[in-house]
């Protein structure tokens, strides 16, 4: 009798490295102009607080002085952009007086 010898295991076929998984995107992605405005509104909110935590915490907690979120109106419309940018102005000058002076 001829008992065939086992010998390794098939190897499994790999995927070529740009099939490799990827989740698919439930959202749109942002428009030019939403793009642009989102980045204004970040380096805005890092001009007034200079430090990752407070930054986040402003761009992401509701104001009720803005009727919402900040980074979420700003990315809306250039009119929301406007109010977010006033509302850093206005807690700058409440925070640091002196500055009022210089500008």
């Amino acid at each position: 009798m001829n008992a065939a010898v086992p010998g390794p295991p098939a190897a499994k076929p790999r995927r070529p490295q740009n099939m490799a998984f990827r989740r698919r995107r439930t959202s749109p992605l942002p428009t030019p102009d939403q793009s642009r405005r989102q980045s204004e509104v970040i380096r805005a909110a890092w001009r007034h607080f200079d430090e990752p935590g407070p930054v986040i915490a402003f761009l992401n907690t509701r104001h009720d002085a803005l009727d919402g979120q900040p980074l979420r109106l700003a990315i809306n419309s250039d009119e929301g952009l406007a109010l977010v940018e006033t509302l850093l102005t206005r807690m700058t000058l409440e925070t640091q007086p002196e500055r009022r002076i210089c500008e």
